[in-house]
């Protein structure tokens, strides 16, 4: 058996202790060479027992599955990237690609110990992607039997602080509105408020997607295609009112509703999103505020959790199947609700206190 921990010595005199499995180096604190070396065989002998009971499971395990001592981290990337749309996997395989990942592919899965996720994570280029991956990563190790057991207690991950990103308010919404030129990419702006979908969703619809005799416009969310039933994953089915229609009418009346921002990528329709914020000086809000928006409107107005959780996409489908007993429910637009709220309103008139009575 090889051992961990290996002795060299610097310039100055002082030797070290090299980890062959991290690369860490550590000073042992002394110019002796003979007792450096003691402290190398008490390193070595600290993690000699357990990697004695490692290799006799792996002994036992390699009899029942020659291949499950040879799997390495590489193996569950392969595997894990297979799952989701086109630009799920993408994302996916460009995170793997990442430099971070880089030290943990060719670690083999039974080896694997806290530090080498650790590693991952303490990485100069790591940020919230890198720790979302790496999780979801182990995790579905566990779920192929690949990994005995978890590297790595749910309470010793390290908390990630993630992104806030704001709804956009309804002034904000108007100034973007009031700068932006392009009329195609003014509707898109428009469109995304009042419907809340997502900008990949609603950048491909078309007059497909309207039932002009129903007064509905249905589409289903991208990123869950492929689930749920036949209906597909996270679809959306919304009453057109009429601001909803007045947008509907300055669209082209045949094909695709925006033929030249359907053709961008998500992260340009992005940038160019966030050019115009930065020129208005708003902060912290990206496209996908607008369906925080649709939600907290949503709420505002009074309209029910379950319709405005159907309409977003954000429970499962089993449910909403449950509800309208397999059939697709239809959304009220939210200026149905605005107006509902509207009219329960009272405004109360001050009387005027005559002098008389005041006497």
């Amino acid at each position: 058996m090889k051992d961990r921990y290996r002795i060299f010595r610097r310039n100055g005199g002082t030797y070290y202790a090299r980890d062959t499995v991290t690369m860490k180096k550590e000073s042992l604190g002394t110019q002796d060479l003979s007792q450096a070396r003691r402290l190398i065989a008490a390193k070595n002998q600290a993690v000699e027992q357990p990697s004695l009971n490692k290799s006799m499971a792996k002994a036992y395990l390699s009899a029942t599955s020659p291949e499950f001592t040879q799997r390495t981290w590489t193996d569950v990337m392969e595997m894990y990237v297979k799952s989701g749309v086109e630009s799920t996997r993408d994302r996916k395989e460009r995170a793997f690609r990442s430099r971070p990942f880089a030290m943990l592919r060719p670690v083999k899965i039974i080896e694997t110990e806290a530090i080498h996720l650790f590693t991952v994570l303490e990485h100069k280029k790591a940020g919230n992607s890198t720790y979302h991956y790496l999780k979801r990563l182990h995790n579905f190790a566990l779920h192929l039997g690949w990994l005995l057991a978890p590297v790595m207690a749910e309470a010793a991950w390290p908390t990630m602080r993630r992104k806030k990103f704001e709804a956009i308010p309804e002034d904000e919404h108007q100034r973007i509105i009031e700068r932006e030129n392009n009329p195609e990419r003014r509707l898109f702006y428009q469109l995304l408020w009042e419907t809340g979908g997502s900008q990949t969703d609603i950048a491909t619809l078309s007059w497909k997607n309207v039932d002009l005799e129903n007064r509905q416009i249905t589409f289903s969310r991208r990123k869950l295609e492929g689930k749920g039933d036949g209906l597909g994953g996270g679809a959306s089915c919304l009453y057109i009112g009429s601001k909803l229609q007045t947008i509907l009418d300055q669209l082209p009346q045949t094909g695709y509703f925006f033929p030249i921002i359907r053709q961008e990528e998500p992260k340009h329709r992005a940038a160019e999103f966030k050019r115009r914020c930065r020129t208005l000086k708003i902060e912290s809000r990206v496209l996908h505020s607008y369906r925080y928006a649709w939600a907290q409107r949503a709420r505002a107005a009074g309209m029910p959790e379950r319709d405005a959780m159907n309409h977003l996409g954000h429970k499962s489908r089993a449910i909403h199947a449950a509800y309208g007993r397999g059939a697709l429910t239809a959304t009220l637009p939210i200026e149905h609700y605005e107006t509902e709220k509207a009219k329960k309103i009272i405004e109360f008139q001050m009387q005027p206190v005559l002098a008389e009575s005041v006497r």
